[in-house]
């Protein structure tokens, strides 16, 4: 923390006429990276796990050992020719399809009741997937469909028992789930363009298991495609098209497995006392926020009562839980598994089937990449609040650092995501996560009164990059979350007695108001943007440097 603290700042620069230059300026300087030290320490983590796996050292973890496993398949995947991984493909592929039972496009006398359906809807089978749905969901481009015979009236099968599953929820689950259906897993051809692209987001979880028999129908229309449609030429079409892995091999193991990646970080990278330590942060912010409720002069008592009942039952996931460390947890099977497709096929089937415990409560994370990013996120259909690992490792927090300069450095990320649940959309959720209106008509007015205001200072903001041509209205929901968290956070830092504080090295004189704004600076410091105003514009989180020079600017 001291290094960045000393080599970020520029001296020469008045910090009242230019604070981020004063806190940040010599950023270029002293690191090659391409954004934030949030951006650093995410790609950090991920080397790491890369070390582990370069490293020729035995494991006693089986989940360890799979990872290695892996990650050999993946360079013999990349030493072999076209002609032999194509072989490989198609002898999963037929593996599977032979656990269908057989398929009309191979098979002249196949016969619809030799159709093994309930083994394409079996959940454990690998030939289906659960994924979270992504932020803005997938590109027109990415919906294909088929026309004409069965295939046609296959798809809209699908699309009309998509609208069913998705109209007919009675109940909101713990989260929302997008159920893609893929065959194989390895998006290609003729199964890529029918199954993968179409995406059914169920609410309810529940909905899955009594729509089962419908599945199977819409399946069962799909395999029984006829081998002179046109669009079985997808098939030799996309094979063709079989590339090497572009992708760097170690990143292809964190994504496929990444919650044993992210337990090979924390038992080797990371001090677990600061788990605790994060978690009565956590509890310091909120605390801030119960008061701040409390004390306004504009909310009326009956919606005070309710965001303090949001605050109250509030979640919280802090970085790495204890369930993780449960022997065979997250140990995947891969006797039999000699090649990179069928390995592919089998961690499938092991992550749709995390991901139902997660649905179930057996297992507290979904496994996704992102859980090793240096971030913390809100998820206002649960109103829960989680932190990953690498933001709660240094250079953010450390068991050494003195209590103010913990609250200076993570309070405004943790205030932001708790904020989330009281910006323009999260207001209008309950404790329990559920759309409700709990505001009085009048303090509704007055709080879209207050967000107004701070899109007019946004768009008045005469960014050093873009000029005046920023939009806020476009981002008030982080400027609101934004707001909160620098409020919250500066509100827990001056409970600090600093009395008892050790100062920090070179900041002996600083007052603590000027020391706070500094320290939580150092998070949003970073190379400037090279891409233009129109994506700029789309990127709603990228704008948070330039959210934090107008809001630490003003103080």
């Amino acid at each position: 923390m001291n290094m960045d603290t000393h080599n970020w700042r520029d001296v020469s620069v008045d910090p009242c006429q230019d604070f981020y230059e004063a806190a940040c300026g010599k950023y270029n300087e002293h690191t090659i990276s391409l954004g934030t030290r949030l951006f650093e320490k995410s790609k950090i983590v991920k080397n790491l796990v890369k070390e582990f796996l370069d490293k020729n050292e035995p494991s006693e973890s089986k989940s360890e050992q799979v990872m290695k496993w892996f990650y050999g398949r993946c360079k013999e995947y990349n030493a072999l020719n076209e002609t032999q991984n194509l072989e490989n493909m198609r002898m999963e592929q037929l593996k599977l399809i032979r656990k269908i039972g057989s398929w009309p496009m191979l098979d002249g006398k196949w016969k619809e009741e030799d159709f093994a359906s309930r083994s394409v809807g079996g959940w454990s089978a690998g030939r289906w997937a659960v994924d979270w749905p992504s932020v803005g969901g997938r590109s027109a481009a990415s919906r294909r469909s088929i026309g004409g015979g069965s295939a046609g009236r296959s798809v809209g099968g699908r699309s009309t028992f998509g609208r069913r599953l998705v109209d007919g929820q009675s109940t909101v689950g713990r989260q929302p789930v997008s159920v893609i259906t893929r065959f194989g897993g390895t998006r290609l051809g003729f199964f890529n363009l029918i199954l993968t692209n179409e995406i059914l987001f169920i609410h309810d979880p529940s909905g899955i298991t009594q729509s089962i028999e419908e599945v199977e129908e819409v399946l069962m229309d799909i395999v029984k495609l006829s081998g002179s449609h046109p669009d079985s030429k997808m098939i030799q079409k996309d094979i063709k098209d079989l590339m090497k892995l572009n992708e760097e091999l170690a990143g292809i193991v964190i994504r496929n497995l990444p919650l044993a990646s992210l337990r090979v970080f924390t038992r080797n990278h990371f001090n677990k006392f600061n788990l605790d330590m994060a978690s009565q942060l956590v509890e310091d912010i909120k605390e801030s926020l119960k008061q701040t409720i409390q004390e306004s002069t504009w909310l009326q008592e009956e919606t005070k009562k309710s965001a303090l009942l949001k605050l109250k039952h509030m979640k919280k996931t802090i970085g790495y839980p204890k369930e993780l460390e449960v022997p065979g947890a997250l140990d995947v099977d891969m006797s039999n598994k000699d090649t990179y497709f069928a390995a592919i096929l089998e961690i499938n089937r092991f992550q749709t089937e995390q991901t139902f415990n997660n649905l179930a409560s057996l297992l507290p994370m979904v496994p996704d990449v992102k859980l090793l990013d240096s971030n913390a996120f809100y998820h206002m259909d649960e109103n829960h609040l989680k932190l990953n690992v690498a933001i709660l490792d240094d250079p953010f927090l450390d068991i050494t650092y003195p209590t103010y300069a913990k609250i200076a450095s993570i309070g405004e990320v943790i205030g932001h995501e708790i904020g989330h649940g009281f910006d323009t959309d999260g207001r209008k959720r309950d404790e329990k996560g559920k759309k409700r209106d709990w505001w009085t008509p009048e303090d509704s007015k007055e709080y879209d009164r207050r967000a107004q205001c701070l899109i007019d200072q946004y768009n008045n903001y005469d960014d050093p990059d873009y000029g005046r041509n920023l939009n806020g209205s476009m981002t008030i929901d982080e400027m609101a979350a934004d707001q909160i968290g620098v409020e919250l956070s500066w509100k827990t830092y001056n409970r600090v007695d600093f009395s008892l504080e050790p100062s920090i090295f070179g900041f002996e004189d600083e007052k603590p108001d000027k020391l706070f704004f500094h320290l939580t600076a150092l998070n949003w410091c970073g190379p400037r943007p090279k891409r233009p105003l129109s994506y700029q514009q789309e990127q709603v989180q990228k704008r948070l440097q330039k959210r934090s020079t107008v809001r630490l600017g003003r103080r």
